[in-house]
């Protein structure tokens, strides 16, 4: 009786999801399905669940073009990158105490390339932009949620938020 009430979704090839949670989500349009590569073989297609984002529904409205979009996924993945595998980047910092007990390694090669390109990126923006961006591409923030929490009025939101991406393009550009 329990699994009539489960509402399936066919997603990746002849597979499905069972969560209702999941199909609740699908529903409201957090998520799209698109069509990717299978990683284990190149020349077969899978359709996978993703969840949207802003930048992907603002390039769908034209606000943005494709290349600032792409630029934005960088952003996001150049972020992650810095991060690596610690999770936390200040539990190591804090085992810098004298050398004697505590012993750090440092962050890696390709998180030390990931923040040097970013800390461009952050000067070529300023701080303001910065933190527009963040708002966008890490909490996947609207310019109508951006303007109600910095209680700005929405077309002005509207304009910085472009002139963000357009400052992004340039600034991504010349890494």
């Amino acid at each position: 009786m329990a699994n009539r009430h489960k509402t399936k979704i066919s997603v990746v090839g002849s597979g499905t999801v069972k969560k209702p949670s999941l199909f609740q989500q699908y529903r409201r349009e957090e998520f799209v399905v698109e069509i990717g590569v299978e990683p284990d073989n190149p020349n077969q297609q899978v359709k996978r669940l993703r969840r949207k984002c802003v930048y992907d529904e603002m390039l769908a409205r034209g606000s943005i073009n494709q290349e600032q979009r792409d630029f934005a996924e960088h952003y996001a993945i150049l972020y992650e990158k810095s991060f690596g595998g610690s999770g936390d980047l200040y539990s190591k910092v804090n085992l810098l105490s004298d050398g004697i007990h505590g012993h750090y390694d440092g962050p890696t090669l390709k998180q030390s390339e990931a923040y040097d390109k970013l800390f461009k990126v952050w000067g070529a923006m300023g701080k303001y932009h910065r933190d527009l961006l963040n708002m966008i591409v890490l909490g996947n923030m609207g310019s109508k949620q951006i303007s109600q929490r910095l209680h700005l009025n929405l077309n002005y939101t509207m304009g910085q938020v472009l002139s963000t991406f357009i400052l992004l393009e340039e600034a991504m550009k010349d890494l």
